[in-house]
């Protein structure tokens, strides 16, 4: 008995220790501790006081170096000679995370009368800033500074460098965020978004020998009527395509240039493959049966039985049928292929049918497959095709410009 009270107190105290942010202080995990320790004083002591007592000395311990790291790399950051790329927003969260220590400091030692007996155990904490509102808000001023002296330097080349008026907008809008409309930045955004656009138009399908004239104007009409209700795969691009309304090209980018040309062209269609096999194999009865007799001796007869057999034939009809499509993406500066894919869909459909000969016993009750009455036309499988791969051609334009 008493060994097992002593191996529960040992326990309890192990329990106590982990809580108290002790493993996280032994490993220079300074935040973590100051957060665990703060918990673990939040909680009523209980018959023991050591897991509070320990809770505080980690939580001082942790807190001071913790404080110090933050401090250290705010000083590094904000050092005139710092080139770290956008430090202040660095800064900033330094300052948050130096505000969440001291909160949870604070609030570890706010204990609502759970432990009277140290009273003055907060006493260093008063040393310190309980708030870091006011540097937080310079900060924020700095970033916005830094985001938008970048996006004024892009913002310069946003008409021949679609990139940089990308990189403008983006900036731009950043420094908005930091602090709102930050010497009109919304304004500078709007006016750097038209020139960040990249501009797709996807041009009419190419003739082929492949197709009729009439079934290539039918799959462009899919294409384009997808393609109408998904012209937007990300912020900053846009797809568009010449119709028969459009009263000219210079239209299709809203004024701007068309940056790249999407071209199609069917490459293969195989209408209408047939195939026919067959194959037989010798089936046989699970029981047997009599098949005659014999004599045992010259008054006697017996039945001579064994399973009985028959020869199975199976036949298949196989129709096949594929349609292929190669789109490929033209710089319209330079005429450059800038990718190239293919794009497919097939369609195979199947009959089967059974013959036998032989015993019927043999099929031990099976019935014979029959064929299928009527299979697909071949106009059937190139309207099924050609649906299918007009979709297929959008969700790949979706798919190769949706993080443009």
């Amino acid at each position: 008995m008493f060994r097992c009270i002593l191996l529960l107190l040992f326990t309890t105290a192990i329990l106590t220790s982990c809580s108290s942010g002790k493993s996280a202080l032994n490993r220079n995990h300074f935040d973590l501790a100051v957060q665990k320790a703060s918990k673990r004083l939040q909680q009523r002591p209980g018959l023991s006081k050591r897991g509070h007592t320990m809770a505080s000395q980690v939580l001082e311990q942790a807190f001071v170096q913790a404080y110090e790291q933050h401090q250290t790399a705010i000083r590094r950051l904000s050092a005139p000679s710092s080139t770290e790329a956008f430090r202040w927003e660095r800064v900033y969260q330094e300052y948050e995370q130096l505000q969440a220590l001291t909160d949870n400091a604070r609030r570890g030692f706010d204990r609502r009368g759970f432990d009277q007996q140290c009273e003055t155990c907060a006493e260093w904490l008063s040393a310190y800033p309980s708030s870091y509102q006011d540097r937080q808000q310079a900060t924020r001023e700095l970033a916005a500074a830094d985001r938008y002296q970048v996006a004024e330097q892009a913002f310069a080349y946003r008409q021949e460098n679609r990139l940089a008026a990308k990189d403008a907008y983006l900036n731009f809008r950043k420094a908005a965020d930091w602090i709102p409309n930050y010497q009109q930045a919304n304004a500078k955004a709007a006016e750097s978004l038209p020139f960040a656009i990249l501009r797709v138009v996807v041009e009419p399908l190419s003739p082929t020998p492949e197709l009729s004239a009439d079934d290539n104007r039918e799959l462009e009409r899919l294409i384009l009527q997808q393609l109408g209700r998904n012209t937007t795969p990300s912020q900053f691009v846009r797809l568009y395509h010449p119709g028969v309304d459009s009263p000219g090209e210079s239209t299709l980018g809203d004024g701007y240039p068309i940056h790249q040309a999407i071209q199609l062209v069917v490459t293969n269609y195989s209408p209408f493959r047939e195939s026919n096999s067959s194959s037989s194999t010798t089936v046989y009865s699970h029981q047997e049966y009599k098949v005659g007799e014999k004599k045992i001796n010259d008054s006697t007869k017996v039945d001579v039985k064994e399973k009985v057999s028959g020869t199975l034939t199976t036949y298949r009809h196989e129709i096949q049928a594929g349609l292929d499509l190669r789109m490929r993406a033209l710089d319209t500066q330079t005429g450059n292929i800038l990718w190239e894919e293919p794009v497919w869909e097939s369609r195979s459909w199947q009959s089967e049918w059974q013959s036998f000969s032989g015993d019927d016993r043999a099929l031990n009750g099976q019935s014979l497959k029959t064929a299928t009455p009527f299979p697909p036309s071949r106009w059937q499988l190139l309207d099924s095709m050609r649906d299918e791969l007009a979709g297929d051609v959008v969700r790949r334009l979706l798919s190769k410009y949706k993080n443009d």
